[in-house]
């Protein structure tokens, strides 16, 4: 600039605003050639202060939301299902172990016997037994209370005057039974209405209980204190009529007992008598040489010779054969109570239920029972097919 003054004056001289022109000139050029310069600066800093200012503003908005809202949400990750293989014809086959134990549970519902505990429990004595008796049924009402006030030996005439008077009603309820099984009988013989499985089992009960009556009376009139040592050793000796309640739990107790250590000693022999019937699907009478088991099984007595032996098994199945056709016109038990389905089912060899089964657990028992004696092959009859029925009841562990 200075240069361009210094050129000037000394070529011309010229008027103050000649010069005010000449530099005003000047600064144009000069401002024209920094015009694009600045005008990318300006652009920037316009651009960044208005960044700055949108940061604010969205520092601003955020810090009034909630913290939950604030913090960074996780990429969601959707699971997909990958492509369904098509299973080889070897792995679609099934295999013997993969069938789980509910389902074998569910094959044989009746067959799960309940743990038998191996430490030995402590047997109270026939006396303290007599005595839990008496005082079960005074509780219960069936025998009434001595006074409060009487002694030792008032005490034991009141309890020994109340049994013989509990003995003399049952005998006295044995020849009502009598009547009314003659009334039941005479109904049917004259056309009236069919006989139902209550009857059918009232009638059976009571001609056990009259065959009973005799020597049952003789240890009444000898010496009644002996009643509550033959519930105990001998409880088939006294009539249903002449049982205490607690004597009547216990009798059940020890017969379903004596059924599980029967199942429990003789799996080996009812396997190989199912397995060496499987072909046929019965068991012929006469071919069976181990009935005691079998009577065993069933609950009933197996002492006596074998032709004896094979003839009360015969008779028993005969009767539960009658009461399986009873049932299955019943619905299969529909309306039996849980004590008459554990008796049902008891009678059948299949005592293996415990405590906690339903009465809907022990009739789906029973149908089975039913269904599987249905089934007739060729040259079966009721007995011999319901012998194989008991040869898979003691052969499944």
């Amino acid at each position: 600039m200075h240069r361009f003054t210094k050129n000037v004056a000394v070529n011309s001289v010229i008027q103050p605003r000649q010069l005010y022109l000449v530099l005003s000139g000047q600064r144009l050029a000069v401002g024209r050639l920094q015009l694009p310069h600045y005008a990318s600066v300006r652009r920037k800093v316009s651009a960044r202060s208005a960044s700055t200012s949108t940061s604010n503003d969205k520092s601003s908005h955020t810090s009034n939301l909630p913290p939950s809202a604030v913090s960074p949400r996780k990429h969601r990750v959707e699971l997909k299902p990958g492509p369904l293989k098509t299973p080889s014809p070897l792995s679609a086959a099934p295999r013997p172990h993969s069938v789980s134990p509910k389902q074998e549970q569910l094959s044989f519902p009746a067959f799960r016997p309940s743990p038998v505990s191996s430490t030995p429990e402590s047997v109270p004595s026939a006396i303290e037994l007599a005595k839990q008796d008496i005082a079960d049924a005074t509780a219960q009402g069936v025998l009434r209370p001595a006074p409060h006030d009487a002694g030792a030996i008032r005490r034991f005439t009141h309890q020994a005057f109340e049994l013989l008077k509990f003995y003399f009603r049952g005998l006295k309820a044995i020849n009502t039974h009598r009547k009314q099984v003659a009334a039941i009988r005479s109904r049917i013989a004259t056309g009236g209405a069919a006989l139902s499985r209550a009857e059918s089992r009232f009638i059976r009960t009571f001609k056990q209980d009259a065959l009973k009556l005799i020597p049952f009376v003789i240890v009444v009139v000898v010496m009644e204190e002996l009643i509550p040592f033959i519930a105990l050793y001998v409880p088939r000796m006294l009539p249903s009529t002449c049982v205490l309640p607690g004597q009547r739990d216990r009798i059940i107790a020890k017969a379903r007992d004596n059924q599980r250590l029967v199942l429990a000693g003789n799996w080996q022999l009812f396997d190989l008598l199912r397995k060496e019937s499987e072909g046929t699907g019965f068991i012929p009478t006469l071919s069976v040489e181990n009935a005691g088991a079998l009577c065993g099984i069933v609950g009933i007595p197996a002492w006596g010779p074998l032709q004896l032996v094979r003839w009360r098994l015969q008779r028993h199945l005969q009767n539960v054969a009658s009461d399986d056709e009873m049932l299955k016109q019943e619905v299969y038990g529909r309306d039996l109570t849980l004590p008459e389905l554990k008796e049902a089912l008891q009678e059948r060899g299949m005592s293996m239920f415990n405590k906690t089964n339903s009465a809907d657990e022990l009739r789906a028992q029973l149908k089975w029972w039913i269904d599987m004696t249905e089934i007739m092959p060729e040259g079966a009859d009721a007995v011999s097919r319901r012998l194989f029925v008991l040869g898979i009841i003691g052969s499944h562990k």
